[in-house]
């Protein structure tokens, strides 16, 4: 009987803590041609930072957990234009073979380093040695117009093609479509994602990254419970309970792609780290010496197994510890300080005007420039150079807008 407890609560635990909420929206469904795929990450390890990594074929760079050196990645982007992302299934498994699960990570790695389209993504899986150790939602986008999810446990793979999606996007959280009804994870988010979209989206107006991270990442409604808070009706907390947002969110990340045929240096891997009411996104571009500091590793020397965390994550980490959960005894961590984070604190902004600020001031350095880029009126030395330089700034932003926070 203490083995089938012991059992019970490690498998409730695994079911709560890796978790995710994303969308892919069609390119074929934007004004600009131009796909985007949203990964809202929740997991143990709240730790993440940016790393760039050369692979087999091609140099990308993603999202990985501070501890990790090398070996595996979370969400990332290539030169070729990929982008890969992943939510965790709990319904899509079918054998019980003794084999190294969890392994996410280490595929989407290979996968970054030696595929630069859907159809070498789907080749390269049917070589790759089984089992696969995966159970897991992948989504996919590419520069030629690809766009799908994969429901990939050991042995098989389906596809679901967001290019022929009626509505032009598709929303996946914690269960696959194809797997087993009855073990359904992430459902009541999945209600929640599907009617922010359905509202939100438009084919006439073009939906920006900082538009998904907004929506998604910074709501705190509930569609289940019927509840959707904003400033006026906040209450002083709320219970973190299947919410998007929660307590082991650890980063937002949304790729904005490129139309089909596009050069792929133009598509944005916009990166949020930490939690998302205290965590600002950052537009990272496929280019090593671009990467801003703060967004990698402090100490890219460290020993393995040590953490190597990044400046902007332990930034939001410490926002997020001392005021969006502020009660740290009983069952205080399960308590969200919403007032805090939409209202304000002791004449305090919100939370969420501090993060808005912030990112109001990167969009007006980032996107005028980008613009020039994209068009060629500027050329890569130029607008590299520039925005090394202007980047350095976004983290001096945040420390200003937060500064009340940090008294």
């Amino acid at each position: 009987m203490k083995k089938i407890v012991l059992l019970t609560i490690a498998l409730f635990s695994v079911s709560i803590t890796f978790a995710c909420t994303s969308f892919i929206i069609s390119g074929k469904a934007t004004p600009s041609g131009k796909p985007m795929m949203f990964k809202h990450r929740d997991t143990d390890e709240l730790n993440n930072r940016i790393a760039h990594f050369q692979g087999k074929k091609y140099a990308f760079m993603g999202l990985v957990n501070a501890p990790s050196l090398d070996g595996e990645v979370w969400a990332g982007m290539n030169e070729a234009g990929l982008c890969i992302m992943n939510t965790a299934s709990y319904n899509l498994r079918e054998d019980m073979l003794e084999c190294q699960m969890d392994r996410e990570g280490e595929f989407m790695y290979h996968v970054l380093g030696q595929c630069a389209t859907l159809q070498e993504f789907e080749a390269w899986i049917d070589t790759y040695p089984q089992p696969w150790g995966v159970e897991a939602n992948f989504g996919i986008i590419d520069a030629q117009g690809g766009a799908a999810y994969y429901e990939i446990n050991n042995h098989r793979w389906i596809k679901y093609d967001v290019n022929e999606e009626a509505n032009g996007y598709r929303v996946v959280t914690n269960f696959s479509f194809a797997g087993r009804h009855e073990d359904y994870e992430g459902w009541e988010r999945y209600q929640t994602a599907s009617a922010i979209m359905k509202e939100a989206f438009s084919r006439e107006r073009e939906f920006s990254a900082i538009d998904a991270i907004n929506l998604f990442s910074r709501k705190y409604r509930h569609e289940v419970l019927g509840v959707n808070y904003y400033q006026e009706n906040a209450p002083q907390y709320i219970v973190d309970q299947d919410y998007i947002p929660r307590r082991i969110t650890s980063a937002v990340i949304c790729f904005q792609g490129v139309s089909e045929g596009n050069d792929p240096k133009y598509s944005i891997m916009w990166s949020a780290l930490g939690y998302p009411a205290c965590a600002v996104a950052i537009p990272l571009l496929m280019n090593s010496s671009s990467l801003p500091a703060y967004m990698t590793a402090r100490n890219p020397k460290a020993k393995k197994g040590e953490a190597l965390h990044s400046e902007m994550c332990d930034a939001s980490l410490k926002i997020k510890d001392a005021w969006a959960f502020p009660m740290h005894i009983s069952n205080g961590k399960r308590y969200v300080a919403l007032q805090t984070i939409l209202v304000g604190n002791e004449s305090k902004p919100s939370l969420i005007t501090c993060t808005n600020d912030v990112e109001t001031m990167i969009l007006s350095d980032f996107l005028p420039l980008y613009q020039q880029w994209v068009e060629g009126n500027l050329d890569d030395k130029t607008f590299y150079k520039w925005y090394q330089q202007s980047s350095k700034n976004w983290m001096k932003y945040y420390y200003s807008a937060f500064e009340p926070y940090y008294q």
